[in-house]
């Protein structure tokens, strides 16, 4: 029987694509696996994502998909005529030296909360970015610029993450915290989104399938 597999997950409107997506090969990865999954999957998630979203029902008080449209393309307008002095290329090399020498696998608090207050420096700076090219045309200077505010929210997000959890697990080591502590973080760290940083929360890792006698099996699961 032939099932669609338009490449959404479990929960509505979010696909899976590329190295996150491993319905074709199992959970292995491997080069030519991602390979396929970034461009096949990619062909078929752009598609259904399109639709499904063309077929959401309005939510009271989201305004609707007009809405929504208006606003992106607000963002969109005040980005191609922004008079700023700010190099969106300069300020993402900030970024990435920054996230480098913070945030990698070997991190210290000390370091995570400098990283922070640079990435918030950083977003600021954003603020007053300036495009060579203003045409709404294969700008890929644009679509950059656009991305580089995702990137920063998501820096927040990682190195935030970092702070709260004192002690080292895969490949998150702390020295100061150097081993694994199962009773306060044998949790799923969730972010959501807010206008002041991202907001964090705790949910419980379900491990009831898990052998407590196979010592190995419970390390990989784990994470280490």
């Amino acid at each position: 029987m032939w099932v669609d597999f338009n490449q959404m997950t479990n929960i509505p409107g979010i696909y899976a694509i590329g190295e996150c997506d491993y319905q074709y090969h199992g959970a292995n990865r491997l080069g030519a696996n991602s390979l396929l999954s970034c461009i096949y999957a990619g062909f078929v998630a752009g598609p259904h994502a399109l639709n499904y979203t063309k077929n959401l029902p309005t939510m009271e008080g989201d305004g609707g998909h007009a809405a929504e449209l208006a606003r992106q393309s607000e963002l969109n307008a005040k980005l191609l005529k922004n008079e700023g002095e700010e190099n969106p290329f300069k300020l993402w090399r900030e970024l990435g030296d920054t996230m480098t020498k913070h945030a990698t696998v070997i991190r210290y608090n000390k370091g995570l909360k400098q990283a922070d207050e640079k990435i918030v420096e950083l977003m600021e700076r954003y603020k007053n970015v300036s495009l060579a090219d203003r045409s709404q045309w294969a700008n890929t200077s644009f679509a950059f610029a656009r991305q580089l505010k995702n990137m920063l929210e998501l820096a927040r997000v990682i190195v935030q993450g970092a702070v709260l959890r004192d002690e080292s697990r895969g490949a998150h080591y702390k020295p100061d915290f150097p081993e694994r502590n199962d009773e306060k973080f044998l949790k799923t760290t969730k972010a959501s989104f807010t206008d002041s940083g991202p907001r964090f929360e705790w949910e419980e890792v379900d491990t009831q399938f898990i052998t407590r006698g196979d010592a190995a099996t419970t390390r990989q699961i784990k994470g280490d």
